[in-house]
């Protein structure tokens, strides 16, 4: 088994990434009140990379601007406190990581759409939920693939391959091989990394949501019901594998119906949109 070994190398891994640390100290901000647009701009300043990638994407046709934005000021006043939070996380997480095999456009637009597809199923279902921890939570749930990639990358490309090939679970696999999943493996980096526990824990069991305390049970179920709606589109992770089985009572227990797949399907449409033009504009 794997299993210490992977611990051990993760636990050498240094601090996160700038951008991301710059991410995590702009949501910390906009969950206070009393920030300004100014401070916002002033902290995402810090790193012109993301200063340029936020103002690309601010000026493309998914948001249909008419007036060109020209500063980070503009961009905060048009797309709000919130999408400015989602577009420099998710530049800040698809620039911190590397991948050697898994595909990287296909990996991010899967994990891109679901966050945004968790934002539409908490309007749809009513839960009240906030969406901005939804859509970290989205973005972040298969971030282990792309960490055992990264770190663990001969290794893992065996086990990715068999999962591929044979058609068979990837968390099945990896449990078999390393003893450990992409779950856990993406929880623990993230609670080195100190990412609140509200995303640890939904990463950690977005597989499984029911093993989820009460005050984080219906983001993880959120969250893995729009992982299963991404992939049975067919906007999978990379792995290509569509599983068969799915915990029903989640979709009772939304307060969904056969009638909401229509709406639910033309959300993913949109949201992939989306997903594209972040991936094209703020990728590496």
């Amino acid at each position: 088994m794997y299993r210490n070994s992977i611990l051990q190398r993760l636990n050498k891994v240094g601090e996160a990434p700038t951008m991301l640390t710059i991410s995590l100290e702009i949501d910390r901000l906009i969950r206070d009140p009393n920030t300004s647009a100014a401070q916002i701009g002033r902290v995402i300043r810090l790193d012109p990379a993301l200063t340029g990638k936020v103002l690309k994407i601010a000026n493309s046709a998914i948001y249909a601007t008419r007036h060109r934005i020209v500063s980070l000021q503009q961009a905060i006043a048009r797309l709000g406190f919130s999408e400015i939070r989602r577009i420099t996380m998710s530049i800040a997480v698809i620039n911190s990581f590397k991948s050697y095999f898994v595909d990287y456009e296909k990996f991010w637009l899967h994990s891109i759409t679901c966050a945004y597809l968790c934002t539409a199923l908490n309007k749809q279902t009513n839960r009240k939920a906030n969406d901005d921890e939804l859509y970290i939570n989205g973005l972040l749930h298969d971030i282990g693939v792309l960490v055992l990639d990264q770190y663990f990358t001969t290794i893992y490309k065996k086990v990715f391959e068999i999962a591929v090939k044979r058609r068979f679970d990837l968390p099945l696999v990896e449990n078999k091989i390393l003893g450990i999943n992409h779950a856990e493996v993406g929880a623990f980096l993230l609670n080195r990394w100190k990412l609140p526990d509200r995303v640890v824990n939904v990463v950690m069991n977005h597989h499984q949501p029911q093993k989820l305390d009460p005050e984080h049970e219906t983001l993880g179920k959120m969250v893995y019901l729009a992982n299963f709606i991404c992939n049975n589109r067919g906007i999978d992770n990379g792995s290509g594998f569509f599983p068969e089985g799915f915990y029903d009572d989640i979709w009772d227990e939304l307060g969904l119906s056969v009638e909401d797949v229509p709406q639910l399907i033309d959300s993913v449409l949109l949201e992939t949109e989306k997903a594209k033009e972040i991936l094209r504009l703020g990728g590496l």
